[in-house]
């Protein structure tokens, strides 16, 4: 766990199917409330798509930016956090992970099961990094993820 961090270079060799299976299967070992295992996994690696998810992410954000308050504004300066997400192109793999949000206990649920997934990834070696959009509309959208999630 020491050793999990937060990575934004990626290298540009593709990951093994296999292991990302393994993580995969680590975040599907989580607890969840009453085992409603409320989250599916989405493995983005056409990098068409990443494109798309990135031009779209990057839209939402800047709208997001220019809406901020003039303390947040300071405060992502202050950061050196900005609309751009030239990490979602970047890495080999995307995992986009999705709540079913109509049963109890989805949101902490999803999160334990993301902590799963990154604990598994560090201790096989990826980096990775949580990017969680101002709005995730567009998500549900290109990827075809229903509306309750």
């Amino acid at each position: 766990m020491r050793n999990r961090r937060s990575i934004r270079k990626y290298k540009k060799q593709p990951i093994p199917p296999k292991e990302i299976l393994q993580v995969l299967e680590a975040g599907r070992l989580a607890p969840s409330g009453a085992n409603q295992q409320p989250w599916t996994y989405i493995l983005v690696t056409d990098n068409e798509l990443k494109q798309e998810i990135r031009k779209e992410a990057e839209t939402v954000e800047k709208s997001f930016h220019c809406k901020a308050s003039k303390s947040l504004k300071n405060w992502f300066k202050k950061q050196g956090i900005t609309p751009q997400k030239s990490f979602l192109t970047e890495a080999p793999a995307l995992i986009v992970v999705a709540g079913y949000t109509k049963v109890p206990y989805w949101l902490e649920s999803t999160w334990i099961s993301i902590a799963y997934i990154l604990l598994q990834a560090a201790s096989q070696g990826f980096g990775t990094l949580t990017y969680t959009p101002s709005d995730t509309r567009f998500l549900n959208k290109l990827l075809k993820i229903p509306k309750d999630y």
